[in-house]
């Protein structure tokens, strides 16, 4: 059963879509409505807009859309009823009894057995079986207030102690499978997944343990650390570790680290604003999650040769995400844990002042191997910093690291300059002829919607009317019916919106939005949206029409298809004497 009208329209009226978007991304004002750049890809320039009068959003570059419901689905990676549940309890609105909500059921069971499972570990951990994990946790200089804040716990040696547990307070077997808690072997036995591990409970934004983390106590174990395996709830390329303590940090900017005990360490130093990923490396998702709470990001990764592979990534993503990246140069410590226990807080705020841009760090990172003395090291320098110059597109950034860069080559810096925009130029022109390239050929897929064909254009333009007005189901069924849409995607709205309105029911993207994913509403937005910039006329509905009977008709009534070898012969012998005439 659908939710009623009359709530979902009292949950949107309730949570005005740029009230809500703003708490996620930074708005600008663009007329009458608002743009951002978009939280759901890359991008360093603002491609998705915010209406205002139609209460949506859609970006241009990725094709993301819909309204304030779908935008919370794909922020927050929930479902639809989900989302309608997070936007009611934010307005203060009851949900209506609904027996269908199977999925946010199954989620809400698996962050009660993480809950319980987080009681579990910290109990093992302040118990006898727990002194392995405190005498770690002392180790490490972690005080009892720290480990409280995290939660942190201990799981036994043992294959079957939080199986066990769990089974008593009456979960199944299955149940602890799907969160990733035990494991199932060859034989169909099941067993503890962490076992004599001090245990992290990873808590996302809304204070729900979702997952976990366990750092082996044993020098022979063949993972140092273990995470949890991808759950319902559990996602790890879009989440940070310790986000739900610095999204309310009064810093302006994150600090990024490598591991859990970074994050702990510094938090306990008073660095409420550090995170990191969750197992692996920096990921789009994250640094985009990253630019919602802040517009500089200090990466603090380990000072080996792997930390700072990593640290050239993160650089990369995070420019990607527009988030300006700095780096700290960390000497005499290996990673930021080490160094705030031996230089202590102010020692480590000390290094954040003096923490350099990436774009400095990039350079000094070319010298590296080059004899920076001889003709051939500086030429073999000059080589590779004029590309990554070009890359810069702030003017002013740009001449200040040309000139820095013609001190350290004992240049003048108007020869570097020059080559450096002889460089733009070529990428530019280059761009553009990729750029017409795209306009001569577009993709398929395209969701500007360019290189439609004229069917397409015409199953689109009818979709739209029956959002714009229903009143016009009547004239269409007239004269086309499903069978005329030959795209699967626009076949299936065209039945769901048909289906609606003669059942009396809205038709608008949050009463459809149980029908469809996020993507497929974002698709659904971008049809609305170039419709809109024609007049909603009678007169190009029935040229719509007209497009798809004449389709029908070039076929005999049939798809090409469903016809038999005779008669697609005959269709296309007919189609060549029209080509002839």
């Amino acid at each position: 059963m659908p939710l009623p009208d009359e709530f979902l329209q009292s949950v949107r009226d309730s949570n005005e879509i740029t009230s809500v978007m703003s708490t996620y991304v930074s708005l600008k004002r663009a007329g009458r409505d608002n743009v951002c750049l978009c939280p759901f890809h890359s991008e360093k320039t603002p491609s998705c807009h915010v209406y205002t009068d139609t209460q949506s959003f859609y970006c241009f570059g990725c094709g993301a859309g819909g309204d304030v419901i779908t935008f919370i689905r794909l922020i927050e990676n929930l479902d639809y009823i989900e989302s309608v549940k997070f936007l009611a309890q934010r307005a203060g609105i009851p949900m209506p009894d609904d027996e269908r909500d199977q999925s946010g059921r199954i989620k809400q069971r698996l962050l009660e057995i993480n809950r319980e499972a987080a009681r579990f570990y910290r109990d093992v951990l302040i118990s006898e079986k727990g002194e392995e994990g405190r005498r770690y946790l002392s180790e490490r200089r972690l005080t009892e207030n720290t480990i409280r804040k995290y939660g942190l716990g201990y799981a036994p040696d043992s294959w079957d102690s939080l199986k066990n547990h769990m089974l008593a307070k009456g979960y199944g077997e299955e149940e602890l499978i799907t969160a990733a808690l035990i494991s199932r072997s060859r034989k169909g036995t099941t067993y503890d997944k962490f076992r004599h591990r001090v245990m992290f409970p990873i808590i996302d934004r809304r204070g729900n343990i979702i997952a976990f983390g366990g750092r082996a106590l044993e020098a022979e174990a063949q993972a140092k650390y273990l995470n949890s395996d991808e759950t319902p709830v559990f996602h790890k390329r879009s989440g940070l570790f310790s986000l739900n303590f610095a999204k309310n940090t009064k810093e302006k900017f994150l600090i990024l680290c490598e591991g859990y005990m970074d994050v702990i360490s510094l938090n306990q130093a008073g660095f409420d604003n550090a995170v990191a990923t969750l197992g692996t490396a920096i990921t789009p998702e994250q640094a985009r999650l990253m630019r919602q709470y802040c517009e500089q990001v200090v990466i603090s990764y380990d000072s080996d040769g792997a930390g700072q592979k990593a640290t050239m990534k993160a650089i990369n993503l995070l420019s990607e995400a527009g988030v300006d990246a700095r780096v700290l140069q960390m000497s005499g410590a290996k990673d930021p844990d080490e160094y705030v226990k031996k230089y202590g807080a102010d020692g480590f705020r000390m290094l954040l002042s003096q923490s350099g841009g990436a774009i400095s760090f990039e350079l000094r990172k070319l010298t590296e191997g080059l004899n920076m003395d001889s003709p051939e090291g500086k030429s073999a320098y000059l080589k590779k910093a004029v590309n990554l110059l070009a890359e810069v597109n702030n003017s002013i950034d740009r001449m200040v690291y040309i000139s820095d860069t013609a001190k350290l080559c004992s240049l003048d810096s108007g020869e570097i300059e020059k080559a450096v925009e002889a460089r733009r130029r070529s990428k530019a022109y280059s761009a553009r002829l990729e750029e017409r390239r795209e306009l001569i050929n577009p993709p398929r897929n395209d969701p500007k919607g360019l290189g439609l064909k004229p069917e397409q254009k015409a199953q689109r333009g009818i979709i739209a009317f029956l959002f714009h007005s229903p009143d016009m189901l009547n004239k269409v069924e007239s004269r086309v019916s499903e069978d005329d849409f030959s795209d699967e995607f626009y076949r299936r709205v065209f039945n769901i919106a048909a289906d609606r309105i003669k059942k009396g029911v809205s038709v608008d993207l949050s009463s459809i939005g149980d029908e469809f994913s996020a993507q497929e509403v974002g698709r659904i937005t971008g049809i609305i949206n170039e419709n809109n910039l024609l007049p909603y006329q009678k007169e190009r509905l029935s040229e719509y029409i007209r497009v798809l009977e004449k389709q029908r008709d070039r076929y005999g009534g049939k798809k090409p298809e469903e016809m038999s070898n005779e008669e697609l012969l005959e269709h296309m012998e007919r189609i060549r004497k029209e080509k002839r005439r």
